[in-house]
């Protein structure tokens, strides 16, 4: 959808009412080494690319003109796909010192090399994606082996550099609807012996793509305080927008700014915060459920705050949470 950026102004001034995004997520790559069964990166149909040097330093120099709280270089496929991970890392490092880096990888080839290299980047919180570690259901699930992530993450977890790598790391499971209890216990006892933070949700629809049990929520989206630039530059709705179908600019004509403060995001942000999420596509489809309570009059905010409370109550979108009885919905729909 390509349409003309527009810049609200202020009245009387001339100058732009900005709002910068929270977080800024870049996809160096949509290269996958996985197959998950609940990411649609395998029926991805704008294709795989790396991007450019030249792109990602300029979006990088955009970050610098406003102060980012957050940054991710990853978004739809494995970071240790992109051959200048460490290089765009240390990058961010230099430019954006106060931002912090949060890094998400399926750990199968961040092999001990690449470990070593992390050691001193700064990465605030690192991610794994694992999932599970049933060698079977792992396999099924991801298309990779286990025994070769295991072995990374021993390395990884071992004192003697785990906090060399990042403050933080996470190892975490994305929990299908049908997953026993026993195999999210399994997981559990898995990232205490290991000493990391463990995390445990509930899969998303991205856009109805899949089917899940959860339900869309009525409260404003944490999505929209965010910027998610696509491998070419196009700048996404979210990261459930995987192919850009609702694009919102282009950071290879625009800046980071511009596009966050164009016509289109803020008509988004503004259906959100008014409570009418479900009535604008293809927000009215997904169920997505971490809220945005930000850039709000106080009595919405509170009122906000109460939905998202009583929706994870009882919902239970993230944790241990007993399985449902029916079968699994088939993964993704091509």
């Amino acid at each position: 959808m390509n349409m003309p950026l527009k810049i609200q102004k202020s009245a009387g001034r001339g100058k732009a009412m900005l709002e910068h995004p929270r977080l800024v997520c870049i996809e160096t790559t949509n290269y996958c080494n996985a197959k998950c069964n609940f990411c649609p990166n395998e029926v991805l149909e704008r294709g795989k690319k790396t991007m450019s040097d030249d792109l990602y330093e300029k979006i990088i120099d955009d970050c610098t003109r406003f102060p980012l709280r957050e940054i991710e270089p990853f978004m739809n496929g494995e970071p240790f796909m992109d051959k200048q991970i460490i290089p765009r890392m240390e990058l961010i490092r230099r430019r954006l010192p106060n931002t912090k880096l949060r890094l998400y990888t399926n750990a199968n080839i961040m092999f001990p090399d690449k470990i070593d290299q992390l050691i001193g980047l700064g990465i605030d919180h690192l991610f794994v994606s694992l999932n599970t570690t049933d060698p079977d259901e792992y396999e099924r699930v991801m298309k990779i082996p286990l025994q070769r992530t295991l072995d990374n993450l021993q390395y990884l977890t071992d004192p003697v550099r785990k906090h060399k790598v990042a403050n933080k790391i996470t190892f975490r499971m994305a929990r299908h609807k049908t997953m026993p209890l026993a195999e999210q216990d399994d997981f559990l006892e898995f990232c205490k012996d290991h000493k990391v933070r463990p995390f445990i949700v509930g899969m998303f629809n991205y856009k109805g793509f899949i089917e899940t049990p959860l339900p869309v929520p009525n409260y404003p989206c944490a999505n929209i305080t965010r910027l998610d630039i696509l491998s070419n530059g196009k700048v996404t709705l979210c990261c459930m927008d995987q192919d850009g179908e609702y694009e919102l600019g282009d950071v290879s004509t625009h800046s980071v700014l511009e596009v966050h403060n164009a016509a289109r995001a803020r008509e988004y942000r503004e259906f959100h915060r008014t409570g009418r999420r479900t009535e604008i596509e293809p927000c009215d489809v997904c169920n997505v459920c971490s809220p945005s309570l930000s850039h709000m009059p106080p009595l919405k905010t509170m009122r906000f705050a109460l939905e998202s409370r009583h929706y994870f109550m009882k919902h239970k979108p993230r944790g241990r949470k007993a399985p449902l009885a029916a079968p699994m919905e088939a993964p993704i729909a091509s």
